[in-house]
């Protein structure tokens, strides 16, 4: 560790990290412990850091660099013009008039992508808005209209102490109330409104399976899952039809410019997104046979793209996920237990049997600060470092439908990225600075600009 890194993580990181020791399992103690050092990081966004300008020409020289897209550098310069990456490698040239920050002893990583997160939607365990429960099918609305982008309540820094942990942007979905919920937003984690912060909106369609308990107890449909996946096969064939009748009426305009239209129906429009294939669905999941219903609600409608979300019981329908290109999001739980009782650990098995895994925090369950946690714990358990790097780095921007952006460190590509003081799967190892389409938008107490 870094002298810096020292001093940061005496002053924040034992403030909440039990035994000072790497991932544990002891979530409510961290959740206590990271409270405490609210001021700690508020004070350090505003007093640590003299934001750099996006059309600087800033060089990051001498650390150990891992892309996420393959190649690796031990000690390595990353050049950043214009919120891009410039240029990338061992053999670097540096031009002159360029802010050189020496990274020497340190590790730079893309910044860090949440795939399912609720950020910004409310307090933990408070009256959140991510789940409008007055209907159990609402495709029509737009999770970026109930986003604070600066967090709410307890939370209200949560959006800044996410930067502090590496995250630079997280796509954040409606909740699991509803059978489908709405439309999920990519965000990066800067700006001062939520349209500031939005690089793609509509991301993908948000849909949850399973029984509905709330809806249960109303005496209303769901009350069970073939209900629940009734209810989407339902709406989804209602918005075939609408599309008829919207082409139907096209061709009729062509005879007959004072034909009609049909009424706009918000409901059936949004779906229309996803029959036509112009995003994604992504499906909270948790039993082998939501799963299951969640592939052949795939196949009968043609998804562009099916990500499950939790999927606990993943690991014994995994061959069928990956024949079908099913992609998962791990988490909160990492680990699971088989009929058996033996340990699974789930984000590493699912890899290991060819599906493209993302790890997530579902933000405000488990703090965003703790995406890296999350991965460390698959780390801890077996899961090879390079692959749970891509779980929280080029996965999720792949997933999200933004990797021609994030992602990786790659030339072109935004200049988001992090400085960690050592090993980023060593909790104890504090980020020193964060970059946001080249802006230095955190950087640790007691580090000078270079």
């Amino acid at each position: 560790m870094s002298k810096s890194g020292e001093k940061f993580f005496r002053l924040w990181f034992l403030n909440w990290l039990p035994g000072g020791g790497k991932a544990s399992g002891n979530w409510p103690l961290l959740s206590f412990r990271i409270v405490l050092s609210v001021g700690l990081i508020s004070l350090f966004f505003v007093t640590g850091l003299a934001e750099s300008q996006s059309g600087e020409l800033i060089a990051i020289t001498g650390a150990r660099i891992l892309t996420a897209a393959g190649q690796s550098y031990e000690r390595g310069t990353i050049l950043i013009k214009d919120g891009k990456i410039l240029d990338i490698g061992a053999e670097v040239k540096i031009p002159a008039g360029a802010r050189v920050v020496n990274a020497s002893g340190c590790l730079i990583t893309p910044g860090l992508v949440d795939a399912h997160s609720h950020l910004g939607l409310g307090p933990s365990g408070g009256v959140t808005e991510d789940n409008e429960m007055t209907d159990p099918v609402t495709p029509q609305l737009r999770i970026i209209d109930s986003i604070h982008p600066e967090g709410v309540g307890p939370d209200k820094n949560q959006f800044l102490h996410a930067v502090a942990e590496g995250v630079t942007a997280a796509l954040v979905h409606p909740g699991s109330g509803n059978v489908i919920g709405g439309q999920s937003a990519v965000l990066k984690l800067r700006g001062r409104t939520v349209d500031e912060m939005c690089i793609k909106f509509p991301a993908c369609m948000k849909m949850a399976l399973g029984r509905k308990v709330f809806y249960a107890s109303k005496g209303q449909m769901p009350m069970t899952k073939m209900g629940t996946a009734f209810l989407v096969r339902q709406a989804m064939l209602e918005a075939a039809e609408h599309r008829k009748a919207l082409e139907n009426y096209e061709r009729e305009r062509k005879k007959n410019p004072a034909a009609s239209a049909p009424p706009r129906d918000l409901k059936k429009e949004a779906l229309l997104l996803v029959l036509d294939k112009k995003i994604p669905v992504h499906i909270h999941v948790g039993s082998a046979d939501d799963i299951m219903t969640a592939v052949r609600l795939a196949e009968e409608f043609g998804f562009k793209e099916l990500s499950l979300a939790h999927a606990e019981e993943a690991y014994k329908v995994a061959e069928e996920l990956a024949r079908h290109r099913v992609k998962v999001v791990v988490g909160p739980r990492m680990i699971t237990y088989d009929d058996q009782n033996r340990l699974v650990n789930l984000a590493d098995y699912l890899h290991r049997r060819g599906i493209e895994v993302s790890i997530m925090t579902d933000a405000d369950v488990i703090q965003q600060p703790f995406l890296r946690t999350q991965a460390a714990i698959a780390v801890k358990y077996g899961m090879d470092p390079d692959a749970a790097l891509r779980a929280i780095t080029i996965n999720p921007a792949r997933l999200a439908g933004v990797a021609e952006r994030l992602g990786s460190l790659e030339k072109g590509k935004d200049a988001d990225l992090v400085v960690w003081s050592g090993d980023l799967f060593d909790i104890r190892q504090p980020a020193l600075r964060v970059f946001i389409d080249g802006r230095e938008v955190f950087r640790a107490p007691g580090l000078s600009e270079e």
